[in-house]
């Protein structure tokens, strides 16, 4: 590579290194070479005849030269070139004064070559030198040389020799660079390997923390489930405990209310008459707030739907104030009203109003000692404020933000006086917000609490499920009607449970698939709703081509455990007159009934409402299993009412023993829980949504049935559900549930 300086040509630096490297192993070879070829020489001319003592002494001194090059080659290596160099030039010109051969002059173009390579410029002084002696010769007339031949191959010999030196030391320079360059690259290399081992082991303790993380949310996500499992079965257990003692209360205190005759002629007092209607009204809306409970144990909060009818603001709120009062007696604290005027007529549920007021009522007596608590009402321009206030002793500021948490308790303490279970602010916000509300709290520690809610004044329905209902056409007058819905299940909590959730619809009860046809007929439904267990299906083959979809799903109902237990009904907790008096209706000459409960005041309640018959009935009643066996196989009743819940012997082993008995197989036997029977059905097995339309579906109804399941449906990606769905490690798999879409 030649680099322009000025206006001259420089020729690269060669790596001095390497090419003295070079220059060394050159005269060490040239010297070997000397001594070999002298010394082979020498041997030859011995045997001459004539023997030439100039011609041996010349040879011996070329050998004595390649000795002393070879010698000083380890000691003086620029000695022994410089030596070479001019002793082979010294050489030449004593061999050409010696001897007369016209070819001697000629080994001067090796020799430029040798000076070339070995001394830089002393190629210029060989060729000078062979060429001037051989000249002068000439001129002396000594020898007869081809001076102009011999000159013109000295200076090619030059310019050859030149131009080789100079792309030796470009291929030197070039090595240098690229040994350079290399050198580098290496260095580079292992810089880059030093800094990849450092990434390979930040990237395994990424890695290993990456695995730590995603344990711990996997463990955060089992505990977070585990805790919403928790939840949700301590919001049912408490729901399924107060059922037993709701069944007396509501039970004793509607025949009292309904037909106080049952007790015999008896002046009743108007004030003993008016608490019973309180005990009786109370107990209907408790039993109201349970099924609410039970719905929020099988669903979220915010998938309720609200049952909104026009309502005076006033009359809900004096009458739930009413109520309220009984709260209040033997109470140092004291309930005060304080209504605006013209409150106005709103569309709300009123269930979830009450229920959000008795909550609001309830906490402010249970902190106020003394003192008062006040309800109060008003209206601004869009919206009516309600507030509950009391004198009680405050809530601290740093515990305002978490109080409408999900069972959060101010006093956390194992000694408090407070009961509860830090639900009903949680539920009342979330009720009030389906209204299109909000709430709110203001307290100061020593001044008390005031705790409000705003209902708008202009508020049209806000459905709170995920799912997007069709827009239904306003009514038009008095005649207009809600489209309806047949829930095909003799379980009348299932068509409840629908109405509860759909209520823009007006929900129709359908026994059987039997009475289906006719009812499609006279109901003309938007949809009929087939609920069947999770281990049932429907043929569609013996499905008529309706022109109404068909729904099958699978929701709770008792009729599935009636079905697997082989009984006339299952009747859950708190039972009714009407529930127990319309299926003893449907048998046949019941006079013997026999009650196997480990509640001794159910049998007393169940001789109440058979008393409403004025028919003459024989009612036994036992304590546990084994003693109601025992009174069957003694005398056989006509009718066993059984609970399945019971300490020692339970329902279902009563059951199995009767069906292995053929004098007690037949027996009637009305099944009686405050369990979630079904609800274990469906966890076990799973669920399904089928929908049956004539015709199939359009494109149109496809897409927006998967808007809607894409919105209410969550991804589960822990490994956890992996290995269940898999069956690996002797994890069984997950019950799953399917939608399917099909044609009849």
């Amino acid at each position: 590579m030649l680099r322009l300086t000025g206006n001259r040509v420089a020729w690269p630096a060669p790596d001095l290194t390497n090419l003295e490297d070079l220059r060394s192993q050159l005269t060490n070879r040239l010297a070997m070479l000397l001594i070999g070829a002298s010394g082979l020489a020498m041997w030859l001319a011995l045997p001459q005849n004539p023997f030439s003592l100039v011609v041996f002494v010349f040879l011996a001194g070329l050998l004595s030269l390649g000795l002393a090059v070879y010698t000083l080659m380890t000691l003086r290596p620029a000695l022994a070139r410089h030596l070479l160099v001019w002793g082979l030039d010294v050489a030449l010109l004593v061999a050409m004064g010696l001897f007369a051969g016209s070819w001697l002059p000629f080994w001067g173009a090796p020799l430029i070559f040798v000076s070339a390579m070995l001394i830089s410029g002393s190629e210029f002084i060989a060729a000078i030198v062979v060429g001037l002696a051989a000249g002068w010769l000439v001129w002396n007339e000594s020898r007869m040389y081809a001076l102009p031949g011999l000159w013109v191959e000295l200076t090619l010999s030059v310019a050859v020799a030149r131009l080789t030196v100079h792309t030796l030391y470009t291929t030197l320079y070039w090595t240098r660079n690229m040994q350079r360059r290399a050198d580098q690259l290496l260095e580079e290399v292992r810089t880059q390997r030093v800094e990849l081992s450092r990434t390979l082991k930040s990237s395994e303790i990424a890695n290993s923390l990456l695995r730590r993380t995603q344990q711990e949310l996997i463990s955060a996500r089992r505990q977070a489930e585990e805790a919403q499992r928790l939840k949700e079965q301590f919001a049912a257990n408490i729901s399924h405990e107060l059922r037993t003692p709701l069944n007396l209360i509501l039970g004793f205190s509607e025949v009292m209310h309904l037909s106080p005759e049952v007790y015999g002629h008896i002046n009743w007092p108007p004030t003993l008459r008016r608490d019973i209607y309180q005990i009786y009204r109370s107990s209907r809306h408790l039993l109201e707030m349970i099924d609410d409970i039970l719905d929020l144990s099988r669903f979220e909060l915010v998938g309720f739907s609200l049952h909104k009818e026009s309502t005076p603001l006033e009359p809900l709120l004096r009458d739930t104030a009413a109520i309220g009062q009984d709260l209040f007696r033997g109470h140092a604290a004291r309930l005060e009203v304080a209504l605006a005027p013209d409150l106005p007529t709103l569309m709300l549920d009123r269930t979830r109003i009450r229920q959000v007021l008795l909550n609001l009522l309830n906490n402010a007596r249970r902190f106020t000692k003394g003192g008062q608590v006040c309800l109060s009402a008003q209206q601004t321009a869009n919206e009516v404020v309600i507030s509950v206030s009391d004198t009680g002793p405050g809530i601290p500021a740093d515990k305002l933000p978490f109080i409408f948490d999900e069972f959060y308790q101010v006093d956390l303490s194992l000694h408090r006086t407070h009961q509860g279970a830090g639900l009903g602010l949680a539920i009342s916000k979330r009720f009030v917000q389906a209204h299109g509300g909000s709430i709110w709290v203001e307290s100061q520690e020593g001044a008390g609490t005031t705790v409000s809610f705003s209902l708008p004044v202009k508020s049209s329905y806000l459905p709170v499920h995920p799912v997007d209902l069709p827009d239904w056409p306003e009514p038009r007058g008095s005649e207009a009607a809600a489209p309806r819905i047949l829930v095909v299940d003799p379980d009348p909590a299932v068509a409840s449970l629908v109405h509860r959730h759909l209520d823009r619809y007006e929900v129709v009860k359908v026994e059987s698939s039997q009475g289906l046809p006719e009812a499609i007929t006279a109901h003309h439904p938007q949809a009929v709703i087939y609920n069947v267990s999770p281990k049932e299906t429907i043929n569609p083959d013996n499905l008529a081509a309706w022109p109404v979809p068909l729904i099958e799903c699978s929701l709770p109902s008792q009729a599935w455990l009636a079905r697997d237990l082989q009984v006339i009904t299952c009747l859950a907790k708190p039972v009714t007159p009407t529930q127990l008096l319309d299926v003893i209706g449907r048998l046949e000459a019941v006079r013997d009934v026999l009650i196997i409960d480990d509640d001794r005041g159910f049998g007393q309640l169940v001789q109440r409402i058979l008393a409403l018959t004025r028919q003459d009935f024989q009612i036994r009643r036992t304590y546990e299993g084994e003693e109601g066996l025992r009174a069957m196989r003694q005398q056989r009743p006509d009718l066993v009412l059984l609970d399945l819940i019971m300490p020692g012997l339970d329902g279902f082993q009563v059951l199995e023993q009767m069906r292995q008995d053929p004098t007690l197989t037949d027996i009637p036997v009305i099944v009686l829980t405050a369990s979630t029977f079904a609800e274990d059905a469906l966890t076990q097995h799973g669920n399904q949504v089928v929908i049956r339309h004539l015709g199939g579906l359009k494109t149109s109804d496809v897409l927006r049935c998967l808007s809607a399941v894409v919105e209410i449906l969550q991804p589960r990606y822990d490994e956890r559900s992996a290995l269940a769905e898999a069956g690996v490690d002797g994890h069984p798999p997950l019950p799953v549930s399917t939608i399917n879409a099909d044609s009849i």
